[in-house]
């Protein structure tokens, strides 16, 4: 303990209030904290030897036809959230503002992965309560199934062990626990009331499948984001056959449906998710490694299982088909391959669907990556979270 600073009230008067309050004192104090009990140790210090990184982003425009679903769903959107903020009801909306951000973003990769039944937004101004409601719950677990780039909210990481609150807020199981071990519990994110009765368990993820139907096959042939993946891969393979690379994407369908289109342009392809076992995780990750294994082979994954410890320094390719909240994951998932071990220089690109919510999220990752900064390479908890009142204004150009 560094005394007084691990005394709760001298640590909220001394630094916590003067940063909400905006008071540069705060930041000041923090800064002179961290240095004065932290040692810094930057990759890019402590690995002197390894090759060179290079990060660049390609803007990809949306066809016709995308773009006309995108601006209608992102009217919508905006009325929507809008009518939220007026009645001041948006934080108890959460699994509608999830829902929104997440179906825009599914379009910016393919329209595909947003069928009909779900680009329409239902609201209300009062809080959500999935108690009797299976439909508001099963509207989480979509959310949840569909996109993996949720973190907890209390210890900011991507959760564990699920729970869905009565409120419709989503947690880890042992952060939503402890805290529910003060003497008035109440939910961390809408302060509501909360016992252990409200907390509900997330469905496990559904079974590994191998194949799509013709249907989404066919649809996602015709995606912008897809056709200019597929340009730089074979752009790529021209100046090496023998090139490695990893495409990263937080939607487990949609490394399904660049399977087929992959393989019809001559690569080998290899999938790594979450809904796999760990044994056949391991397996992909040592095929994938294979010296062997020649030719342009690519390697569909998800972050969510290509995590700490993964090692896939055979690639010299990286492709983060959307932008994630936290910079730091981005950061993560280019640390697979840009490691110990990396014999060859690294080539990372982000590829961003152009006047679409993905540019704002690359605007609010700056803004983390400058919050980080100022404070020694540390953010407050607050500022982590994975979405704010502000952080939805800007995302939606309200």
């Amino acid at each position: 303990r560094f005394e007084p600073f691990s005394i709760k009230s001298y640590w909220q008067s001394l630094i916590q209030r003067p940063l909400g309050q905006g008071n540069k004192n705060g930041l000041s104090r923090l800064q002179v904290l961290m240095a004065t009990i932290s040692l810094r140790r930057t990759k890019e210090k402590s690995l002197t030897g390894l090759p060179a990184k290079t990060v660049e982003t390609c803007y990809v425009e949306l066809s016709p036809e995308e773009r006309q679903l995108y601006d209608h769903m992102e009217g919508e959107a905006k009325g929507v959230v809008q009518n939220l903020i007026n009645s001041g009801s948006l934080m108890r909306n959460y699994s509608t503002v999830l829902s929104i951000i997440l179906r825009l973003r599914q379009i910016c990769d393919d329209i595909s992965l947003c069928p009909p039944e779900l680009r329409s937004f239902t609201t209300s101004t009062s809080i959500e309560d999935v108690t009797g409601r299976p439909e508001l719950l099963q509207k989480l677990v979509a959310v949840l199934q569909d996109g993996e780039d949720f973190d907890c909210p209390i210890c900011i990481s991507p959760p564990k062990d699920i729970i869905i609150t009565r409120c419709a807020h989503i947690f880890c199981r042992a952060c939503i626990l402890q805290a529910l071990q003060r003497s008035k519990p109440l939910c961390p994110l809408c302060r509501g009331s909360l016992t252990q009765s409200d907390l509900y368990n997330a469905p496990p993820p559904p079974p590994d499948a191998s194949n799509t139907d013709e249907e989404d096959t066919k649809s996602s042939t015709k995606s912008s984001k897809v056709s200019a993946l597929l340009s730089l891969l074979m752009a790529s393979r021209q100046e090496n056959p023998n090139t490695k690379s990893v495409v990263f994407s937080q939607f487990r369908k949609m490394l399904l449906l660049l399977e087929i289109p992959l393989k019809a342009a001559g690569f080998t392809i290899l999938r790594l998710d979450g809904a796999m076992t760990v044994s056949k995780r391991t397996q992909v990750i040592k095929d994938f490694g294979n010296s062997e294994l020649t030719g342009p082979v690519v390697l569909l994954a998800s972050l969510k299982a290509s995590g700490a410890g993964i090692n896939l320094t055979a690639a010299s390719r990286v492709y983060l088909l959307e932008p994630w909240w936290n910079p730091a994951v981005e950061e993560q998932a280019m640390d697979r391959i840009h490691r110990i071990g990396q014999t060859q220089e690294v080539k990372m690109i982000r590829m961003i669907a152009r006047n679409s919510i993905e540019e704002r999220v690359l605007e609010l990752q700056q803004k983390k990556k400058n919050l980080a900064n100022e404070a020694f390479k540390r953010r407050h908890r607050k500022d982590q979270r994975e979405v704010n009142v502000e952080d939805v204004i800007a995302l939606m150009s309200l």
